[in-house]
């Protein structure tokens, strides 16, 4: 039997093509993926200072592979370049990933790099098989997690929200702080920029200025103030959770941001208590689970399993060593 030659094409950033991307994620993942508006918006709001290249692989005329080769802004390196691929399952086949490859390294040619970063579902063998097979070597491990809104009960954490509150840490959604105070934007700006420091990541961050910031994150379709908590002391923001519904998911998802909490109020259940609250917010919403991951060295991954966050798969992160020059 004839295999049929694989082709590469630039992703045209029209809505065909974003619809192709959208199906080949949400058969990798085996969920829902994020609407057509937030792919649009993130994609927009790119750092140009950052390259970033989408291409599709066809084969017979059919897309059947997406790939991003990118340097990121928040795990930044100046000679490591990430390239991830993801393959339609129904399509995979072995010469897909090396086929990409070959094309990346073709087009990072000249740069001196010291390593080719990716990553893949461990479920996939073909994906774990190419990463031995071409040298690529794990690094680390990002943990995906799912909740049943509907058996989690809130009643159980009653006695840590009344001490919190005794204790004069308040928690309210960012809709009522952006009725009461002036400043919640700049504020919320030094939460997000000063606890996310804090975050494992593969390489250094480099934090967008409030306007970059305020664009892609207050600007973008996910933005959603009623399921943005902040903790607060006075009138200081000591600690955040936050995520967006994507009410387009059969079930109603909500997917998960950042939840982090300054150093100086850490160990004293903030971070569970955030939780708590948005949980209750979204059972009012109809949101029937809450899915998210955590680098496996983040302490959110127990407290996730602690209030019954079920583990998933996990996303391996490699690296493919690169000696001086890419030939």
């Amino acid at each position: 039997m004839t295999v049929e030659t694989l082709h590469i094409q630039p992703f045209s950033f029209s809505e065909p093509d974003y619809r192709r991307v959208m199906a080949i994620n949400t058969a990798v993942f085996n969920q829902p993926t994020e609407p057509l508006e937030e792919w649009q918006h993130d994609d927009q709001a790119q750092d140009p200072a950052y390259p970033f290249f989408r291409d599709l692989v066809t084969r017979g005329g059919i897309t059947i592979a997406y790939a991003e080769t990118f340097q990121s802004q928040f795990a930044y390196h100046p000679q490591k370049f990430a390239c991830e691929i993801y393959v339609h399952p129904r399509h995979d086949a072995p010469d897909v990933r090396p086929f990409f490859l070959e094309h990346t390294l073709e087009r990072l040619q000249g740069k001196s790099l010291i390593a080719l970063t990716s990553g893949m579902l461990d479920s996939i063998p073909l994906a774990m098989r190419f990463f031995d097979d071409f040298g690529f070597q794990r690094v680390a491990e990002v943990k995906l997690s799912r909740l049943d809104v509907n058996h989690f009960d809130a009643g159980r954490y009653a006695e840590l929200l009344s001490r919190l509150q005794a204790s004069g840490i308040d928690i309210v959604p960012l809709r009522e702080l952006q009725t009461r105070d002036p400043e919640w934007q700049q504020k919320l700006y030094d939460l997000e920029v000063t606890v996310n420091r804090d975050i494992p990541s593969q390489g250094e961050k480099h934090y967008p200025d409030f306007a970059d910031w305020r664009r892609k994150r207050l600007d973008s379709p996910a933005f959603d103030p009623d399921a943005w908590y902040i903790a607060l002391e006075g009138s200081a923001y000591v600690a955040h959770s936050q995520g967006s519904i994507n009410r387009e998911s059969q079930p109603v998802q909500f997917n998960t941001g950042a939840t982090a909490t300054r150093r100086a109020y850490r160990r004293r259940g903030i971070a569970t208590a955030l939780k708590v609250h948005i949980i209750r917010y979204l059972k009012t919403q109809g949101v029937k689970e809450i899915v998210t991951n955590n680098d496996s060295r983040n302490p959110m991954y127990r407290l996730n399993l602690a209030l019954g966050f079920q583990p998933l798969l996990s996303w391996v992160r490699v690296e493919k060593p690169l000696d001086g020059p890419v030939p």
